[in-house]
């Protein structure tokens, strides 16, 4: 194991470690969270974790079916507790169930069935239109008034984030190792600054394995990137909304930081609300991966993107790419999913 990979294990065992240590920490629920506002070292940031394979007896008295499965785990580490050293949770309306877990979480501590942090709502506007740009600079303006920052602040974060999204974009494209590292590597930088460890990270354990993509919803964690490694293949592409490139290119610098930040999270290609063509955004995926097949995963409350996959089927078939694709499947991936795709892999081998 790497000095990375020990790094990663340590963050991901204990995700809000670093926030519990720090002063009046913020957390954050959706992957189109701005990193800016994350990197730009006026407040701890860490997105809240969640949990598979563990009892949720409160949530499930509260949530119906159609929330996905991490609000269970977050709700029930709220009731329990878990987040009272939090001093607010910024829920992003990127995601819907994201944005319904804020306004349940509300009604129940008015009802005051729960305690816990601020829940606070991040509006973000993704209509390609000139309003939603003014939008999203107010939303952001009401944030940070909301959290104490002082805007100023964001052009550092706004340097840093930069960084950051070039230095992703360089881990995706030179792809060296198991594709259950890269998926650490996105996930673990969701609760800690990533940055200096992987600039001083060398990766030379190059497998060879023919690459598959997996693409959909975003897995609960590396079960799918680890069964798939079982059978000879690797994961050598993530298209879904917590992969590496979430963040998207580098902001304009030709504009205060946060007309940028407005921009940028207008124009995002990534989450399940962006307006981008979903068939073309997985075809250049593939090729950036140069994939040998494709695995694409569907989770039962990702509505919104299976509205692609009758468009997507058509493309792969037409481009005569090996697809798998699991539709209304359990986000724990406790109905053969990760069996699924290994009896493919095996069947392309053959």
């Amino acid at each position: 194991m790497t000095p990375l990979d020990t790094l990663l294990s340590s963050i991901l065992a204990d995700p809000l470690a670093a926030s519990r240590a720090a002063t009046a920490p913020v957390a954050f629920v959706g992957f189109d969270f701005p990193l800016d506002l994350v990197l730009c070292g006026a407040r701890h940031f860490s997105h809240l974790p969640w949990r598979t394979d563990r009892p949720t007896p409160a949530a499930d008295r509260w949530l119906e079916s159609s929330f996905a499965g991490w609000t269970r785990s977050m709700l029930q580490d709220w009731a329990d507790g878990a987040f009272d050293h939090l001093d607010a949770v910024v829920f992003t309306r990127g995601d819907d169930s994201s944005q319904r877990l804020y306004y349940y979480l509300c009604e129940l501590q008015r009802r005051e069935f729960i305690a816990g942090p601020e829940p606070l709502m991040f509006d973000v506007a993704q209509i390609p239109r000139a309003s939603s740009i003014a939008h999203n600079r107010q939303a952001l303006t009401r944030l940070l008034d909301q959290l104490g920052i002082d805007p100023q602040l964001l052009a550092a974060g706004r340097l840093r984030a930069n960084a950051q999204r070039e230095l992703f974009a360089s881990l995706d494209l030179d792809r060296c190792g198991p594709g259950h590292r890269y998926e650490h590597i996105a996930r673990a930088s969701l609760f800690a600054d990533l940055g200096p460890a992987l600039q001083q990270a060398t990766f030379t354990d190059d497998m060879a394995a023919p690459c598959v993509l997996l693409a959909g919803s975003s897995p609960p964690d590396d079960r799918f990137h680890c069964a798939i490694e079982t059978v000879g293949w690797n994961v050598g592409g993530d298209s879904y909304h917590r992969a590496l490139r979430r963040h998207g290119a580098p902001l304009a610098t030709d504009c205060d930081a946060l007309s940028a930040m407005a921009s940028h999270l207008n124009q995002s290609c990534h989450g399940p609300r962006a307006f981008v063509d979903r068939t073309a955004t997985l075809l250049d995926d593939i090729k950036l991966a140069q994939a040998k097949a494709v695995v694409l995963w569907l989770t039962e409350e990702d509505e919104a993107l299976a509205w692609s996959v009758a468009q997507q089927r058509q493309a792969l078939a037409h481009c005569g790419v090996p697809t798998l694709v699991l539709t209304r499947r359990r986000w724990d991936g406790s109905d053969g999913a990760a069996d699924a795709m290994q009896q493919f892999l095996r069947e392309q081998t053959q």
